[in-house]
């Protein structure tokens, strides 16, 4: 059985944990040490069982617990080879230390134990921005976040999954009448920001099947509410699929196959 928890998730912090009853791995080290070994304690996943890190990007609420982890784990961390070659600025303010960083191409398949994690292209202002598809025995599951455009793989990966952690960053109402200057409502909407609600409706409608877990995540503090994906949800997903509407910063967990 897969066991998946989210520690966090939003600008506040993003972290997310998938074990399989032998093999664990963290998508994301937006959290302290502190709080990423003691969750692991309270969802009984042995820190022992962790063997790698993968990061979406190198924006602090995505990696700035990822030195600390190197220190503590000698663990692998791995990122695209575009981020590796064009995020060093950023990769140096995290702490991260380079000989425990592996890059990979898209589409490379990395084990991990009887895990297979596919990375993919996404459309982010941080270098070599990635999002996962996981495959194992037990199910499937795709993680797309920070991403301005869905790129055309990742519409194949959802589709022939049975979790999917899909971004729904702002309402668009919310965002045009907000606080946010033009430059950076143009930021958050443009090619290399984020997903509105509606794009990740439209994206869940079109790739999910019944019986799948959905969960909108990296929901906006100040341009988004999740009551709003909410009524989405009814007027868009068929019955027969669970979906979530995340609050910033909320844990959650889930559990997929026999």
């Amino acid at each position: 059985m897969l066991h998946y928890v989210a520690l966090t998730t939003g600008s506040c912090g993003n972290c997310y944990i998938f074990y399989d009853g032998k093999t664990s791995f963290i998508v994301d080290v937006g959290v302290t040490w502190k709080k990423l070994s003691t969750e692991l304690e309270m969802h009984d996943i042995p820190l022992s069982s962790l063997s790698a890190v993968f990061l979406t990007h190198v924006h602090p609420d995505h990696a700035k617990g990822v030195g600390v982890v190197q220190r503590k784990t000698g663990l692998p961390v791995f990122v695209s080879s575009v981020c590796m070659r064009d995020g060093k600025t950023e990769m140096e303010r995290l702490k991260m230390e380079k000989k425990g960083v592996f890059p990979f191409s898209y589409g490379d398949s990395i084990s991990v134990g009887d895990f297979s994690v596919v990375p993919f292209r996404t459309s982010h202002d941080s270098p070599g921005s990635s999002g996962y598809f996981i495959d194992h025995r037990e199910g499937r599951i795709f993680l797309m976040t920070d991403t301005g455009r869905i790129p055309e793989e990742a519409w194949n990966y959802a589709r022939v999954s049975d979790v999917e952690f899909i971004e729904s960053n702002y309402d668009e109402n919310m965002l045009e009448n907000g606080p946010y200057p033009v430059w950076l409502k143009n930021r958050v909407r443009g090619e290399y920001g984020h997903l509105s609600n509606e794009d990740a409706i439209n994206f869940a409608s079109d790739t999910s099947r019944h019986g799948d877990q959905i969960y909108f995540i990296h929901v906006s503090e100040n341009n988004n509410d999740t009551s709003l994906i909410k009524e989405a949800i009814v007027r868009r997903i068929p019955s027969g699929i669970f979906c979530k509407a995340c609050e910033r910063g909320e844990m959650f967990e889930g559990f997929l196959g026999d």
